[in-house]
């Protein structure tokens, strides 16, 4: 047996020093020094072995950095870690805006009202500079009484998006894990409200609210959890009667939210109303706007998620 240095070098990892690395082991053997590298099938096995190894410290180089936020470079592999840290990327935000609105009712129109209200999710057309429409809606539920045989809303809060509602029936044999997806990566989730029905035949409903401080969590706590996932949509789902009270068999889970198109929503400063105001009143509408859309945002990068989630934990 050969007594020549049988050390393989092995901090190399691109394909032409593994390739040389394994040469130079071989060469190092008495049964190999004089055999030709270069012109024979012996090559070919190499490239494989090369290869092979390449492959390998790449993928383990890979498979490392994405276990780490600092240096996971997927999208799914960053939200994943953020997530062990409670960290909630934020998601795109629909641009926001204030409008005054005054209503005349016609002579076809109901003249006897003396109060109407303007309905929460009212649909608004909103034209930008460059002639594109964006769909807006209002956000609360408003109020105005007869004055001058008109009605007049003022400083209306809109937001950029349409209006969803996802329905989702509570089986705990196909679904034990109490998650329910958002067919949407545009989600504002910022606008997600989520009611219980106890059943379809019983309409009684229980709001939840999004859960803050998870120590603050009890068995009874009427809250949900919202991530980004790994589809880069959203999916929402509820404690397990534990930390959170968990939804029962039966239940129906009626999410409603803005799918919205972000920055794309901002510098809009003409708005149109395109359904009734309290479902009656069409035909003397006048929109006026109080300030442009303004604050739409797209979801967190990478590179912000990466830099704020750490924040978020220790403070």
């Amino acid at each position: 047996m050969s007594s020549a240095n049988t050390a393989l070098r092995i901090t190399e990892l691109d394909f032409d020093s593994i390739k040389n690395n394994l040469k130079t082991f071989l060469r190092s053997q008495s049964e190999f020094q004089d055999y030709d590298f270069e012109g024979s099938g012996m090559s070919v096995l190499l490239d494989i072995l090369a290869y092979n190894t390449h492959y390998m410290g790449y993928y383990l180089n890979v498979t490392a950095n994405e276990m780490f936020l600092d240096t996971a470079q997927i999208r799914s592999s960053v939200l994943s870690q953020a997530k062990l840290i409670g960290y909630v990327p934020g998601s795109k935000q629909g641009s926001q805006a204030k409008i005054n609105i005054q209503v005349t009712p016609s002579n076809v129109e109901n003249n006897t009202a003396t109060t109407l209200v303007l309905n929460k999710y009212t649909r608004l057309l909103g034209e930008a500079l460059d002639g594109t429409n964006y769909p807006f809606v209002t956000i609360n539920t408003n109020t105005a009484i007869k004055v001058d045989n008109s009605f007049s809303f003022s400083n209306i809060s809109i937001r950029q998006g349409e209006v969803v509602t996802a329905q989702f029936l509570m089986d705990s044999t196909s679904n034990p894990k109490r998650r329910f997806s958002l067919p949407s990566s545009n989600v504002d989730i910022d606008t997600i409200t989520v009611n219980i029905q106890e059943s379809s035949s019983n309409t009684s409903t229980i709001a939840y609210q999004v859960a803050g401080d998870i120590t603050e969590l009890t068995s009874n706590s009427t809250a949900f959890f919202i991530e980004e996932d790994l589809n880069l949509d959203y999916t929402i789902y509820f404690g397990d009667g534990v930390i959170g009270k968990s939804p029962k068999d039966g239940n129906i889970i009626v999410c409603t939210y803005l799918d919205t198109l972000g920055t794309e929503g901002n510098k809009v400063g003409n708005f149109t109303i395109i359904e009734p105001v309290g479902d009656e009143y069409s035909d003397n509408v006048i929109v006026t706007s109080v300030e442009s859309s303004s604050l739409g945002s797209d979801k967190e990068t990478i590179e912000q998620i990466r830099y704020r989630a750490p924040y978020s934990y220790t403070t």
